[in-house]
């Protein structure tokens, strides 16, 4: 079994996994699918659409993460 654990605390996201590398990186894509059809359907766009919104948000988040280490 996969768990992630992901919390804020002091404006700051914390994080904690348990499992196999390959099967949270599997469970994290389930999530970004989630939250891709998510704002499709909020904002009536199209679901590929929604999907860059998201690729581009993990992307500008991983560059504020690694500044902020």
């Amino acid at each position: 079994m996969e768990i992630i654990f992901a919390y804020l605390k002091n404006k700051k996201a914390k994080v904690k996994a348990i499992g196999k590398t390959l099967n949270l990186l599997n469970l994290l894509v389930a999530i970004n699918k989630c939250l891709a059809e998510r704002i499709s359907q909020e904002k009536g766009m199209s679901l590929t659409e929604a999907e860059d919104i998201v690729v581009d948000c993990i992307k500008n988040g991983m560059k504020t993460i690694k500044k902020n280490e």
